[in-house]
């Protein structure tokens, strides 16, 4: 592969996208080291006068332009009042800018793009025949010919998924994991653990609910309610379940999903069934 030039021509408020541009030429590009002898003027280059051995392209905004600015091939000077048509003769336009909020859609032909923030969760790519050529690997097809396989290459990053899953579930105070991926079904409180009967039923409903298969984290830390209810929400459990003095007082259990989409008081007596049933329902 030689160091041949590439020019390639786009409006002025858009950016190139390297990966079409690459695609389009069929090999790999890299930024250029414009030097005297290149004849290319840093700075001042345009389609008017452009004279060397180069490969010239031209995205398609500019198709059917006029009255533009651009450079004229030489220092400290601009051509004004391009016209497409009537100046670049037998250009060809294709498609080699980066999208744009409010772009103009293939499909449709409105400005409907959209952009938004995403993570990338996994990766393909497209090997080809590159390796396998370089290191002569080859196999015989079912006509008898030798050939190169195809390669690719494809991952999927498990931390990249948590984080991805973090960034679609969240609030102000931490994730809601959805359960199907939650590290725990249900977040047990035991506000005021201190306390004999808090302990002691917050202990039987913890047991009852880990022989049903039911996978628990268990806070009974001596702490204030609140700081343990800000710290329920950063683990970001899917269903809180809060066995707290007042609780006990009124015969009934607390159960409240991390969304805020659900809050219900059951008896302690039907807790763990009750908690089975909206775990089934989620």
């Amino acid at each position: 592969m030689d160091d041949h030039y590439i020019v390639l021509f786009i409006r002025g408020d858009l950016e190139v996208n390297e990966t079409k541009l690459t695609n389009y030429l069929g090999y790999d590009i890299h930024p250029a080291i414009i030097t005297e002898e290149s004849g290319l003027n840093a700075g001042y280059i345009g389609p008017i006068n452009l004279n060397g051995d180069f490969t010239v392209l031209y995205d398609r905004s500019l198709e059917g332009m006029s009255n533009l600015s651009c450079g004229a091939n030489i220092c400290e000077y601009h051509y004004t009042g391009l016209d497409m048509r009537r100046d670049i003769e037998g250009a060809r336009y294709h498609d080699f800018a980066k999208i744009q909020e409010g772009g103009i859609c293939p499909c449709c032909g409105k400005p409907a793009i959209t952009v938004s923030r995403g993570i990338e969760v996994g990766n393909i790519f497209q090997l080809g025949t590159k390796y396998t050529k370089s290191m002569n690997m080859t196999y015989i097809d079912t006509n008898g010919e030798t050939q190169y396989p195809v390669m690719g290459c494809y991952g999927i990053g498990i931390g990249r998924l948590a984080a991805s899953i973090c960034e679609a579930h969240h609030d102000d105070h931490g994730p809601i994991w959805p359960l199907a991926v939650a590290p725990w079904q249900i977040h047990l409180c035991a506000v005021r653990a201190d306390d004999t009967e808090v302990q002691s039923y917050a202990d039987k409903l913890y047991e009852e609910l880990q022989n049903k298969g039911v996978e628990v984290i268990y806070d009974d830390r001596r702490i204030s309610a609140g700081v343990m209810f800000s710290d329920a929400d950063l683990i970001g459990v899917p269903f809180r379940v809060i066995v707290s003095p007042r609780n006990i007082k009124q015969n009934i259990v607390e159960i409240v999903s991390r969304d805020k989409s659900l809050s219900a008081n059951v008896s302690m007596a039907s807790a763990a069934e009750e908690i089975l049933k909206i775990l089934s329902e989620a």
